[in-house]
């Protein structure tokens, strides 16, 4: 059972927050919201208190950074009781405001729909479906959680999920990370700007949420601006020459895996 790549931090949750190794096979996500603007890595700890009695597979901070406190092996204790835990993948994600309908940032969202498509993929869940594969905590207690405006995504999130694990036309590629340094003939994903120090060795394009390019291949210049809501693709020898040998505007992108 293998772990996402999309988290390049591992914080480990002590094992009086969780179940232990996971005995039964992994049928559902179940998403949380944290209640508080935070980062991925102070979510994280808050797990890492035995006091806490509480753990999270993944969190995802406000600016969509994306951090493993557990492995998937093993059986988190997030969402009411091990019943309700022993098949999901849970995770938290912060929120970008502190009441009304405790919305998250898009930086946020679209680390969790990434992270909701790589589950799936390598989890075998299939197309994700609202209420079956993609759950929330709220289904399982009297609880506000994850809030008003996750509840409304839940849709939204599973359908571009599934765009992801099941593209329509366009090109599929496997990446090597997301938002770490690209390293030669590496081809990166790019979500965070800060992340982005890419030198003029290599090719880039900038995609929207749907994963379109929506700009022609860049060579040369590297530390492309991200869009807003979308991302940057980045590709360094063998990489960059698939961008330019494949890749134009309007082209859609689908991530076959992180490798």
């Amino acid at each position: 059972m293998s772990n996402s790549a999309l988290a390049l931090k591992h914080i480990p949750s002590p094992s009086a927050n969780h179940w232990g190794t996971r005995k039964e096979k992994i049928t559902k996500i179940i998403i949380h919201h944290a209640a508080a603007v935070v980062s991925a890595e102070r979510l994280a700890r808050l797990f890492t208190s035995e006091s806490r009695r509480a753990s999270a597979t993944y969190c995802i901070g406000n600016d969509g950074e994306i951090i493993r406190c557990l492995d998937e092996s093993i059986t988190p204790g997030t969402s009411g009781g091990y019943e309700t835990d022993k098949d999901a993948v849970t995770i938290e994600v912060a929120n970008s405001k502190s009441g009304g309908d405790w919305p998250i940032s898009d930086e946020a969202l679209n680390s969790l729909i990434l992270l909701c498509a790589d589950i799936a993929k390598r989890n075998g869940l299939g197309k994700l479906e609202k209420g079956k594969s993609l759950c929330w905590h709220s289904m399982y207690e009297a609880t506000a959680c994850p809030g008003p405006y996750l509840l409304s995504k839940m849709d939204y999130i599973a359908a571009e999920a599934n765009k992801i694990n099941y593209p329509k036309g366009g090109v599929k590629v496997k990446i090597n990370g997301i938002n770490k340094a690209r390293l030669t003939d590496e081809l990166i994903l790019y979500t965070d700007q800060k992340a982005i120090n890419t030198n003029i060795w290599g090719s880039e394009v900038a995609l929207d949420k749907n994963f379109t390019v929506i700009s022609g291949p860049v060579y040369g210049k590297g530390k492309m601006a991200i869009p807003s809501g979308g991302f940057v693709l980045s590709g360094h020898g063998k990489a960059s020459s698939w961008i330019l040998e494949n890749v134009k505007k309007g082209t859609k992108i689908s991530l076959d895996a992180v490798t």
